[in-house]
């Protein structure tokens, strides 16, 4: 049985499904590949205001750069887990 992938219209009006969900330094990112393009892909951190949460873009290409390194740690983690 195919799990069915949670998926998003963003801001560019594109349709995206959820990669990647982790908590860095209290806050929540999201890793999205565009559902037409897989290599199309983007960060947003989530903001919760009025009970609400919300996806905005990354403060500065730091962050972002700090968010991809750790989602490759984890993976190559993982891979190295795999290997054992």
């Amino acid at each position: 049985k195919r799990k069915k992938m949670k998926t998003i219209i963003l801001d560019d009006n594109i349709e995206y499904i959820i990669i990647k969900e982790l908590i860095i330094n209290n806050n929540k990112y999201t890793l999205f590949a565009n559902i037409n393009n897989p290599e199309d892909i983007c960060l947003r951190k989530t903001i919760k205001e009025n009970n609400k949460e919300y996806y905005i873009g990354l403060d500065n290409p730091k962050e972002v750069e700090d968010i991809l390194i750790q989602i490759s740690k984890e993976y190559l983690n993982k891979l190295k887990e795999s290997e054992k």
